[in-house]
């Protein structure tokens, strides 16, 4: 059998025998119809020269960290793994849906970094050294094979320089808690404990804080909190009593990480315009990587206070050109619509019989959601008329049926000028990341209240070794205040650094 799993997120995962360990599933009831798109709309949307793609790059930039694009793909490869639907399926009904299996856990459990542990995933761990994961002994790669091939738990990432740092970090991060913050008894469950539980609370409180519409945010979190059995509306586990996977989050809202992405990055002050597919540089993934493209985070992060990070793109309809022109290595196909990212995500969104997001609209605000269906201002959009026209002289029917993928994205645009996610985005994220944190292991679920450790958090940085520190996280100042971040992705940078 040959690994890894090479899959750029843009066609099947090959290469690797995989056993399902849950399913897909819809998130709304069967009630809300599917939004049927034929090939030539998704081509005019999404297609090269569509109206998604952003040509020069002129789009402007969102308040959030470039690093964030690379935490959110890192937190989907723990996630999500669909290795079988394909681009061109005729729309599955909610039955056919149910019945794909996702290779990963709906969990935010970091199985993608611990695999199935250290007795059963062996190859991911230190045998030198007990409990700690394994690290390539030059200190700036992942562990590899003889051949090159990462040893981790998700193959995935190491599909670009960017995600495979990531990974490397949530590694140093494991071991530096197990050797400097745990004591006795069971030191790697407890290592493991506690970097999932910091792993939990960036992605409620640093990564969704940034990103979704702060109303619905500061609605749906005090509910996660709560843990209340009205909480999430829609998003409860199976039959078995197992969390599986909605594809409304899957293929449509938490697609929003590819809007965010720049062609061009700042890996570290000796290549601060490095192509994310630039061959060149060997970015192309799934091999060992140079040390001088070794990921400088204060350049992605805002980790050093006299060195400003690179930022995401808006959150809009946009994608970058480096997305809707992929190149022929990540996606084998001569035709240029297969290589748009943005018109794969609308054929999947359409095989996997996704409404509109004027439905999903409606479901959330009749769920309990403080949504409204918005009004996406279409006329104002250049080439629209090109759908009009393919609709034998009437306007276009998804005028008021939009598909959710783009829907989500151009409500940004419409109502935050591409600073935040939008409210449908937005709700369909917390109610599938609040189902996972109240349903599963997590923070949220410790027997007392848990903060991060006043060693790895900035709070201990500005208190050092204060008596009231751990008053310091506070549950409501979390929600409410936009710029209260007493624990973020750049103080796990900091920790694993030793700053």
């Amino acid at each position: 059998m040959k690994c890894p799993v090479k899959h750029h997120g843009v066609s099947k995962a090959s290469g690797c025998g995989h056993v399902a360990v849950t399913t897909f599933s819809r998130l709304f009831p069967d009630s809300v119809p599917n939004l049927t798109l034929t090939e030539e709309e998704a081509s005019i949307i999404g297609g090269p020269g569509g109206l998604m793609h952003d040509f020069d790059g002129s789009t402007e930039d969102s308040p959030i960290p470039a690093g964030y694009i690379f935490f959110a793909q890192f937190i989907d490869h723990d996630v999500t793994l669909d290795t079988t639907s394909g681009l061109r399926d005729a729309p599955k009904n909610a039955k056919e849906v149910s019945e794909l299996p996702n290779i990963r856990s709906a969990s935010l459990d970091l199985d993608c970094v611990y695999g199935f542990g250290p007795e059963a995933s062996p190859h991911i761990y230190d045998a030198q050294r007990p409990g700690r994961l394994a690290v390539n002994p030059n200190g700036f790669d992942l562990a590899r094979s003889p051949g090159g091939v990462a040893l981790i738990g998700d193959p995935r990432n190491d599909e670009n320089i960017f995600v495979a740092q990531m990974q490397l970090l949530f590694h140093r991060f494991h071991n530096r808690i197990y050797n400097e913050r745990i004591e006795g008894g069971e030191r790697f469950e407890e290592a493991q404990k506690e970097t999932r539980y910091h792993y939990q609370w960036l992605v409620l409180f640093d990564f969704l804080k940034r990103l979704c519409d702060r109303e619905v945010y500061k609605f749906a979190v005090p509910k996660i909190l709560k843990k209340t059995e009205e909480y999430p509306f829609l998003f409860d586990p199976d039959e078995s009593g197992r969390l599986t996977m909605p594809v409304e989050f899957s293929v449509a809202a938490y697609r929003v990480g590819h809007t965010l992405v720049r062609s061009e990055y700042a890996v570290n002050a000796d290549n601060l315009d490095v192509e994310l597919f630039d061959e060149r540089f060997g970015t192309l993934g799934f091999s060992g990587y140079p040390e001088d493209l070794v990921v400088d985070w204060r350049y992605m992060l805002d980790v050093d206070e006299c060195i400003r990070p690179r930022l995401s793109k808006a959150v809009d309809e946009k994608l970058a050109n480096e997305l809707q022109s992929l190149p022929l290595p990540v996606v084998n196909s001569n035709n240029p619509n297969d290589r748009a990212l943005a018109f794969r995500n609308l054929l999947r969104g359409n095989a996997l019989g996704l409404p509109s997001g004027q439905d999903a609209a409606k479901a959330l605000k009749v769920a309990g959601y403080p949504i409204e269906v918005t009004n996406l201002e279409l006329d104002g959009i250049p080439g629209w008329e090109r759908l009009d026209r393919i609709a034998d002289g009437e306007k276009s029917p998804l005028r008021d049926n939009t598909p959710l993928f783009y829907y989500v994205l151009r409500e940004s645009e419409v109502l935050h000028k591409g600073e935040r996610f939008g409210p449908v985005g937005s709700a369909i994220l917390l109610e599938v990341f609040g189902g996972m944190l109240n349903n599963c292991e997590s923070f949220i679920n410790a027997e007392k209240e848990w903060n991060p450790d006043p060693c790895i958090s900035k709070e201990m940085r500005s208190k050092r070794w204060a008596s009231e520190y751990q008053e310091r996280f506070n549950r409501k100042a979390l929600i409410e205040r936009d710029d209260y971040f007493p624990f973020e992705l750049a103080d796990v940078v900091r920790f694993v650094e030793g700053d």
